[in-house]
């Protein structure tokens, strides 16, 4: 797509989303624990070997919507990180997660322009 966009529109899109060569060491354990939104789980843990890592996991009216996602986290900073793993339906080879916390002081989970405030801490 973005070479037909170049071609007729003379646009130049910008690259693709991704982390650097270098991520940051980042501590993990604020951002650890249960997220959840209408239909969606999303769990993040220290994974295999202390790397971090979600689960996206539909649920309830959504179950059968896909199977869950398995996905690794690799920092950009302390509160962005880019996941892999997920496929082509829902981004290109990275997609972007960040954490942040609501107005009243909530830790949320942002994934696709959606938030999912933390429900319970690691």
């Amino acid at each position: 797509m973005r070479g037909l966009i170049a071609d007729l529109a003379e646009v130049r899109t910008p690259p693709s989303f991704a982390p650097a060569a270098h991520p940051p060491t980042v501590d993990m354990t604020p951002l650890l624990g249960t997220y959840r939104r209408e239909g969606v789980v999303i769990t993040v843990t220290s994974g295999s070997g202390g790397s971090p890592h979600l689960r996206y996991e539909f649920v309830d009216g959504m179950r059968d919507f896909s199977p869950p996602l398995e996905l690794d986290l690799t920092p950009l900073s302390a509160t962005v990180f880019a996941a892999t793993g997920a496929g082509p339906s829902f981004s290109d080879d990275w997609m972007p997660v960040v954490f942040a916390a609501l107005v009243d002081g909530t830790p949320c989970c942002y994934i696709g322009m959606r938030c999912a405030p933390r429900t319970s801490p690691h």
